[in-house]
């Protein structure tokens, strides 16, 4: 909790259950060359517990400041072709609003 990524989160943020992303620190600590944060895996649970585990997997550590943790957020199918036929009504829906614009002389 004492790293830069550890104090950006707060005693609320621990208590969240997720998904999360764990991601290795960038093993380049330097400004040239390539720049990744490895992934060191997915789990879901509580941050807090999330971080007690990750915090001991090999590549978290590279230079000191440690990894980060990123909350994944899943989508269904279903939720997926909503959005798109959502989407596709509200392109109608701005075409029609187009050709009236079009047909007003105000």
């Amino acid at each position: 909790m004492n790293t830069y990524s550890g104090r950006k989160i707060t005693k609320a943020d621990l208590e969240k259950v997720a998904i999360w992303e764990i991601r290795g620190e960038d093993p380049n600590c330097d400004l040239g060359g390539a720049h990744y944060q490895p992934r060191l895996g997915t789990v879901q649970g509580k941050l807090r517990d999330v971080i007690e585990y990750a915090v001991e997997l090999k590549g978290f550590w590279q230079w000191g400041g440690g990894g980060d943790f990123i909350e994944v957020k899943v989508q269904t199918i279903a939720d997926m072709a909503k959005k798109a036929d959502l989407m596709k009504e509200k392109a109608e829906l701005e075409a029609r609003i187009a050709e009236i614009d079009k047909q007003t002389p105000f």
